[in-house]
């Protein structure tokens, strides 16, 4: 069976809104199997994507250039305008409302050129970046986002729209042009009943960083994430265990509880950079810890402390022996920051950090946060359901 695949166009304003992340949606789909053509009329934004995609072969970048109108089609558009508003008249005149309007704004806002058609045969979803009504699209992106919608339409093949701007700032007409929705917050969706749009055909994102994809506020941290250099499927859960001088058995405890989750996982032991006497940090990993470390399954990684702000980012899970201010910035992206020490027993006023006692409570709040994580709503997830739907419904 050949893999789904889906068509992007992507302007040259949607791209600089969201700094280049909207096309990491791209990145994102074809990680989970779905190719993607990213389309565009801009040479820059080509441009940009070639240098990124180049080297995935399941993201493909398309560029089509415009070509003239031809000037009978023009008056062909303009005797139709005609026809169609021929009989009516401004209120209370005699005055026939074509002679304004025909050969004044409708005529002038004609363009003189237009894009091929295209063959959307072999798409089973378009993926399309909303505009804003603040910032109109000049005429190159106007018109290469009709003539998406309408080969879309007319090969019935449904649009998704992704909502980068706010829902205020949308022209109408995309609510009815629009299949479906994708979202960043879930007050977005409940302002759509205003639209009368089918709230069973809008997603809010709640998986990751996805969210941040067409987002048009900037995030360093989460920056950090676009090109991670390892990737973690969301149905696997990346831990990070912190190493400490002293609480050691805290540390081989956890080890302990990692060794017995039957979870796909990526574990980073993180460390600390210190010295015990005359033994360095690697001396006690590699004599009291190593064991352990060996028979964990799935993808293990000793780290250096300077890659801490990036673990922090790609980790789903942050187990520490000892409260650490990162624990608390972390959960505030949506991790899961435990201190696990059985000693403890004044816990710190930190709603963002779990504190916990012993190994069989650790492995259910880990457990617990790897079906959470499953069960989030991501880019891939969306449209694979809209192709399901598709394929169910003949659309």
């Amino acid at each position: 069976m050949a893999a789904p695949k889906v068509l992007l166009p992507v302007g040259e304003t949607e791209l600089q809104a969201t700094s280049g992340r909207l096309l990491h949606i791209a990145k994102s789909l074809a990680l989970e199997g779905i190719s993607v053509d990213v389309m565009t009329y801009s040479e820059s934004v080509a441009e940009f994507s070639n240098g990124l995609f180049k080297e995935m072969q399941a993201v493909r970048t398309v560029r089509i250039e415009s070509e003239p109108t031809h000037y009978h089609h023009i008056t062909s558009l303009v005797n139709t305008f005609i026809k169609l508003t021929y009989d009516i008249y401004l209120p209370e005149t005699d005055l026939k409302f074509y002679k304004l309007t025909a050969f004044d704004d409708f005529r002038g806002h004609i363009a003189n050129f237009t894009y091929p058609e295209t063959d959307f045969s072999t798409y089973d979803a378009v993926i399309f970046p909303i505009p804003s009504n603040e910032i109109p699209p000049l005429p190159d992106a106007d018109i290469f986002y009709s003539t998406i919608c309408f080969y879309a339409k007319e090969n019935k093949i449904p649009l998704i729209g992704i909502q980068l701007y706010p829902v205020v700032q949308t022209p109408p007409i995309y609510y009815c042009a629009m299949d479906y929705i994708i979202l960043k917050y879930d007050w977005e969706k409940e302002m759509l009943k205003e639209f009368a749009f089918d709230l069973n055909k809008a997603f809010v994102v709640t998986y990751g960083h996805e969210g941040y994809f067409f987002s048009t506020i900037e995030d360093k941290y989460l920056d950090s994430l676009l090109n991670p250099g390892l990737h973690i499927p969301k149905q696997e859960l990346s831990i990070m265990l912190i190493n400490h001088p002293r609480l050691r058995f805290c540390v081989s405890e956890a080890l302990d509880v990692l060794n017995e989750l039957d979870i796909p996982k990526t574990v980073f032991f993180l460390k600390r950079k210190f010295v015990i006497r005359e033994l360095t940090e690697d001396d006690v990993i590699n004599s009291y810890f190593m064991p352990k470390i060996k028979k964990l399954k799935g993808r293990v990684f000793l780290m250096e402390p300077d890659s801490k702000g990036s673990l922090l980012m790609l980790s789903d899970v942050i187990i520490s022996p000892a409260y650490l201010t990162t624990l608390g910035f972390a959960a505030g992206y949506g991790k899961l920051a435990i201190v696990y020490n059985p000693l403890v027993d004044k816990k710190l006023a930190d709603p963002n950090a779990i504190f916990i006692e012993n190994k069989e409570l650790l492995k259910s709040a880990i457990l617990k946060y790897f079906e959470q994580k499953k069960a989030l709503t991501s880019i891939p997830d969306i449209v694979r359901t809209v192709i399901n739907d598709k394929a169910a419904t003949g659309f």
